[in-house]
């Protein structure tokens, strides 16, 4: 009866120096390197090193069998462990590693053995086609994992899954491991934030929409407040899309990894393996739907508050339109008066002009042409002082309208200017031949 230790060391593409470095160690110390492992049988019974392709790339994988031997994984363990630790660089650029717990004795006996070295995980078993296998140790931070399987058969499909399938899904847990360290700090600053952002909405609501004071908030302080909270609206979207991003690339690891246990023959009980293996993802993906649907309900609140203070300034502009449109209305009240008075001491300035333009015209006319005022009849010297004088007044309203830019009274304007001038040359005309006739007496 023999038992052996199979690890698989997991590097990023850029520490490929380190791979390189660590299979040196594993030479120089007797381990032989193999280009191809198919199966156990083809293997040497002494160690063992080969490389693993990932096939989502991005990992490189470096296996080692150790020699068989009968002391159950112990000796190989403390090597193992030597080895790795032999270059503090190399054992940083170590993603994680997988540990297989190999043997061909009755599972019973394997799994007395391994316990005294490892406490359980758990006492879920993982059927296999020949065999049997469960988790000893699982650290998801450091990526490291033990499991036990037995026993194995070098030509057995178990020992296929053994050296290729199982280090490819561990490869899987890796960048779900990954991906989860990512989503666990994103959740827990989104968190942070609608915890925030809850609290200002309450100290909103309560102190500038509720109490007394919110009643002398002017509208602009509340336009201010639409601001703020549009902005945070806007944060809660973009958190809430966040969330959604990381629970679709969750989901789609989850997925991924469940397809490639589901596809290994040599597993009996896939979802066995898959529920144990996931059982924290699984956490991890409720806690996203819980923040969502908390988001959710936050980004709503905010909707509701930015609804309520929009609705406020909007009655407070009403109320400020109303107020406006009474004093306008007084204004127009006011200003109608005015008018009113204006045309009263219009019509009085223009008669008051009418009066002396007359009285100065009958007085210059009675002076100038005293022989001719004495001949011609006095109701025809009213009729023309009257003419006259109205004229006048009419032309130079007319000229003020006209340069206080009225141009639609030009044709009245002309036409008041013709009138003067035909006034003026009747009265002269008739003011010399009424003078010639009283001379000729």
């Amino acid at each position: 009866m023999s038992q052996f230790v199979l690890r698989f060391f997991y590097f990023l593409e850029e520490d490929i120096k380190s791979l390189k470095k660590l299979s040196e160690s594993f030479s120089r110390n007797g381990f032989i390197f193999s280009a191809k492992i198919s199966s156990l049988s083809v293997m040497p019974p002494g160690g063992v090193f080969y490389n693993l392709d990932y096939p989502q790339g991005k990992l490189r994988i470096l296996a080692v069998k150790t020699p068989l031997n009968d002391d159950y994984w112990e000796t190989d363990l403390n090597d193992l462990r030597s080895l790795k630790e032999e270059d503090i660089l190399i054992a940083n650029d170590i993603m994680g590693h997988l540990t297989i717990l190999a043997g061909d004795d009755l599972w019973e006996d394997l799994s007395k053995k391994a316990e005294a070295i490892f406490s359980g995980e758990t006492d879920d078993i993982i059927e296999l086609k020949n065999g049997k296998m469960k988790c000893l140790a699982h650290d998801r931070h450091k990526g490291e994992a033990i499991y036990l399987c037995g026993p194995v058969d070098n030509e057995s499909v178990n020992a296929s899954f053994l050296l290729h399938g199982m280090p490819v899904l561990h490869a899987g847990m890796l960048r779900l491991q990954a991906l989860d360290f990512i989503l666990n700090d994103r959740l827990l600053s989104i968190r942070r934030e609608k915890d925030e952002m809850q609290q200002d909405l309450i100290k909103i609501l309560h102190t500038k929409l509720v109490m007394d004071q919110a009643l002398l908030m002017a509208a602009e302080e509340l336009e201010s407040e639409t601001q703020g909270l549009a902005t945070a609206y806007g944060k809660l979207v973009g958190d809430q899309s966040m969330v959604i991003d990381g629970l679709k690339s969750l989901e789609t690891a989850l997925l991924q990894l469940e397809r490639q246990i589901n596809s290994e023959a040599a597993l009996l009980t896939p979802a066995v393996l898959f529920a144990q293996i996931t059982q924290s993802y699984q956490q991890r993906r409720e806690d996203l739907h819980s923040i969502r649907e908390e988001l959710n309900e936050v980004r709503e609140n905010y909707q509701a508050a930015i609804d309520v203070v929009q609705s406020k300034i909007q009655v407070m502009n009403s109320r400020t339109n109303i107020a406006a449109q009474e004093q306008i209305k007084g204004l127009l009240e006011v200003n109608t008066e005015m008018q009113k008075q204006g045309l009263v001491f219009q019509y009085a300035a223009g008669l008051i002009e009418f009066i002396v333009l007359a009285y100065y015209s009958h007085t210059l006319w009675s002076h100038l042409q005293h022989t001719a005022y004495t001949v011609i009849p006095s109701w025809i010297q009213f009729i023309m002082v009257l003419a006259f004088s109205g004229n006048i007044v009419w032309a130079t309203h007319l000229i003020a309208e006209y340069y206080q830019g009225e141009v639609h009274v030009r044709k009245k304007l002309i036409l008041a200017i013709i009138l003067f001038l035909l006034l003026f040359a009747l009265i002269i005309t008739g003011s010399i031949m009424a003078g010639n006739h009283a001379g000729g007496h």
